[in-house]
């Protein structure tokens, strides 16, 4: 019986501190977590050559191709997930699903490939992003532009 009411007590308390916003939920969504690993680098400050190659290598967006342009949002993932909360915005699709705000970014643009390697420039800026939001609660899908 105790074991039951302390469960119902935790329960409870992260169901609180969801609402509140203070604890973030693992979602499991493929298109989140591929939005995750393609556009956000929360700890890093960009804005290099260096930056471009290291993280277009490491997040796996060389291989089997070299990905022509990406854009890195320096930023925490609570800041990008409100973005979503923004109003709704068409994005280039058409849709209706899409949000802006103004984030830290490093665009990386492919400069040459060479015998299998990628080399990208950096360019780092706080500008304004479009991104297309989904779910509920709503998060982060696709970088629009």
């Amino acid at each position: 019986m105790a074991l039951q009411k302390t469960l119902s007590l935790l329960l409870l308390s992260l169901l609180t501190l969801l609402g509140l916003g203070l604890v973030q939920p693992s979602y499991g969504q493929p298109m989140y977590q591929r939005f995750l690993r393609q556009h956000v680098d929360s700890t890093g400050t960009g804005g290099t050559d260096l930056y471009c190659n290291t993280m277009m290598e490491r997040r796996g967006m060389t291989r089997p191709r070299c990905k022509k342009f990406n854009t890195f949002i320096h930023a925490d993932i609570g800041a990008i997930n409100n973005i979503c909360s923004t109003p709704n915005i068409r994005c280039k699709n058409a849709k209706e699903n899409c949000h802006e705000g103004v984030v830290r970014v490093t665009d990386c643009r492919l400069t040459a490939r060479s015998g299998g390697n990628c080399r990208y420039q950096g360019r780092g800026s706080s500008r304004s992003v479009v991104i297309a939001c989904q779910g509920n609660p709503l998060v982060p899908v696709h970088f629009d532009r």
